[in-house]
């Protein structure tokens, strides 16, 4: 029978295909078999890895050394290794097997120095002190001349403890190489180690060699105002940078730094303003100083900063800038004291207005004329005269809209002093709708809640500062939620709520500086609702207005009745946090209010004045100045 050819070639491959087929079974096998040998064997290792660390965390070392002695022969490049095995010997005191062992990493590694460190790390360990010493004496001379490996050098001293040996290196550097190549790391170490005098000397020498280290200098060398020796030996060495090197200006800037960190205004005033007569500046950094006096409620200081540009003359860039901050400070002085007196309010409208003249309302004078409205409405008693001028501010074109804002909120309230009260709410429905997610807008809308208060429409009110509760800015919270407080405590008891709004009634008086007719309806208040929960928010309203005309005493007694009698009632901590800032500043007894400051912290931990009053504590515990120059400020 014949064999078709197709079928003849068929079976003459197949015996190839069948080697081919063997060929790569086996091929395939060897490599499985390779893998699953690779594994075993990492598996074994990565075993006896977790047993050693296990021995060694359980300080069983001979057990430990055993397995580390085979797994350092295999990997001599595994820093965990090395290091857990050379801390075994050394437990061991295994001393020549350590020394054997460290000395073989340095044939192997030359190059790396933690090695070569590690030479004179065993030789302490085993008590021999004047070896390692010398060790690292050579070390550090070997290497003085290459900054880079110092670094390390200095890094791998530190990671063993010894980092006065790393100091030593990076110092050596410097004498070799010059003191920038290794400043930022000799200045760190020296700050680690507490070395704060020596900190200030390298300090000193980086920046007569390049003025452009300035900023790192000034961040490094923050340490030294933790301790007052420290800050005079600082001031000192920069006076004395600046003396021998008058033409370098680094060091009468640096002198500026050191004072404002210790809160010398004055002195960093002398400094700037020769920095500025130096330079010509014509009073931009002098300004600079000035707002930065400003919001540390440095006012003299301030003063004499925006005088000294006022004075550079009215034709001067900084002119109207000056003149407007000048009028800030002094406001601020005058408006925030203790006792504002009314010949200081009289001789600042007179000084306001010999600036702004016949000028009018302008992008220059806007600030100003701002300025003079607030006195002529809180503290001159002329409110008609405050209304004309924020009326004109409003009407000027140009003018910034916060700023435009900032005067309609006033207005509303000169309106509402004058009992204008559907123009008041105008005002504020105008910034609410223009500002709305903004903090002025937030500011217009608890005006206008607290308007519907002083009106007794509790229910609007309350409405409106449940939504304040939670707006951005604090201060407008806080205020929020200590009315909303106020409605929900003493409403709701009597059907008419007639004694609540005698009560706001009351409070409207007294923010008008209508002090009789306040007292006159708190005096009457008792006798006509004997029964009703009041009585902590009457006696707190007849403290302020004690303090409205001067008798701090009186108040003070009145709040402390408060907070005896009534401290469950949620106006105890406030009358806490007068009591002690009128004890402070008033009565002047700083052991006294240290206490009252205290009480609040701990009792009234929740509250709103606790950072304040922690802030406060912590001053006078701590020796600090305090004077009654914000006093004003310190009371909600």
């Amino acid at each position: 029978m014949k064999t078709s050819k197709t079928a003849n070639s068929a079976f003459k491959i197949q015996p190839v295909f069948v080697r081919y087929l063997c060929v790569y079974m086996s091929l395939k096998s060897i490599v499985l078999y390779t893998t699953l040998f690779m594994c075993t064997i990492a598996k074994a290792q990565s075993t006896d890895e977790r047993l050693a660390a296990q021995f060694y965390d359980n300080q069983e070392y001979i057990k430990a050394e055993s397995i580390y002695k085979k797994l350092f022969k295999k990997h001599p490049s595994s820093v965990y290794i090395y290091e857990n095995y050379l801390n075994t010997l050394i437990a061991l005191k295994y001393e020549k097997e350590a020394t054997r062992m460290v000395q073989k990493q340095v044939k192997r590694y030359p190059s790396q120095v933690n090695y070569q460190v590690d030479e004179g790390y065993v030789l302490l360990q085993f008590d021999k002190k004047d070896k390692a010493e010398k060790h690292f004496d050579k070390l550090t001379r070997t290497y003085s001349d290459y900054p880079e490996t110092l670094k390390f050098l200095a890094q791998c001293f530190d990671r063993r403890g010894l980092r006065s040996f790393g100091i030593l290196a990076l110092e050596r550097g410097v004498k070799k190489r010059g003191i920038i190549a290794l400043y930022e790391d000799l200045s760190q170490a020296y700050k680690a180690a507490g070395q704060t005098k020596n900190l200030i000397d390298i300090t000193m020498k980086a920046l007569l060699a390049d003025a452009q280290v300035f900023d790192y200098a000034t961040s490094i060398i923050d340490i030294a105002f933790d301790k007052q020796e420290d800050a005079n030996y600082l001031q000192s060495q920069a006076l004395t940078y600046a003396q021998k090197n008058p033409s370098n200006q680094v060091f009468d800037e640096l002198l500026v730094e050191v004072f404002l960190q210790q809160k010398k205004y004055k002195s960093a005033l002398r400094q700037v303003i020769s920095l500025d007569k130096r330079n010509k500046t014509k009073g931009s950094r002098v300004m600079q100083l000035a707002r930065l006096c400003v919001n540390n409620q440095a006012y003299d200081v301030a003063i004499d900063a925006y005088s000294y540009v006022v004075e550079l003359g009215k034709y001067e860039r900084n002119y109207h800038n000056a003149q407007n901050g000048l009028v800030d400070a002094l406001y601020l002085k005058t408006t925030q004291a203790i006792n504002p007196h009314q010949q200081e309010i009289t001789s600042l409208i007179t000084k306001i207005q010999d600036y702004v003249g016949d000028k009018g309302i302008s992008q220059e004078t806007a600030s100003s004329q701002y300025r003079l409205a607030e006195l002529h409405i809180f503290y001159n008693n002329n409110v008609p005269a405050g209304v004309g001028i924020l009326e004109e501010i409003i009407r000027t074109p140009r003018l910034r809209a916060s700023f435009m804002a900032k005067s309609k909120l006033l207005l509303g309230d000169a309106y509402l002093i004058l009992n204008n009260i559907w123009d008041a709410k105008l005002m504020y429905g105008q910034v609410d709708k223009q500002f709305k997610e903004d903090a002025l807008g937030q500011e217009a809308k608890f005006k206008n809640a607290k308007l519907s208060y002083y009106r007794g429409e509790f229910e609007w009110a309350k409405g409106q500062l449940d939504i304040l509760k939670t707006a951005t800015t604090q201060l407008i919270s806080n205020n929020a939620i200590e009315l909303a407080l106020l409605i929900q405590d003493n409403t709701g008891l009597d059907s008419t709520e007639d004694a609540m709004k005698e009560y706001a009634a009351a409070e409207f008086y007294l923010y008008k500086n209508d002090v009789a007719k306040c007292t006159e309806i708190l005096n009457m208040l008792p006798f006509k609702y004997p029964n009703h929960t009041l009585n902590d928010e009457i006696y707190y309203l007849k403290a302020k207005v004690q303090e409205k005309i001067g008798n701090h005493e009186a108040a003070n007694t009145l709040y402390t009745s408060i907070y005896e009698k009534h401290g469950e009632d949620i106006l105890a901590d406030n009358a806490l946090y007068r009591s002690a800032n009128i004890t402070l500043f008033i009565l002047q007894d700083r052991e006294k209010a240290q206490s009252l400051y205290e009480k609040l912290i701990l009792e009234y931990n929740s509250s709103l004045f606790a950072v304040d009053a922690r802030k406060m504590y912590f001053a006078l515990k701590d020796g600090e100045d305090v004077d009654g120059t914000s006093f004003n400020t310190l009371q909600n």
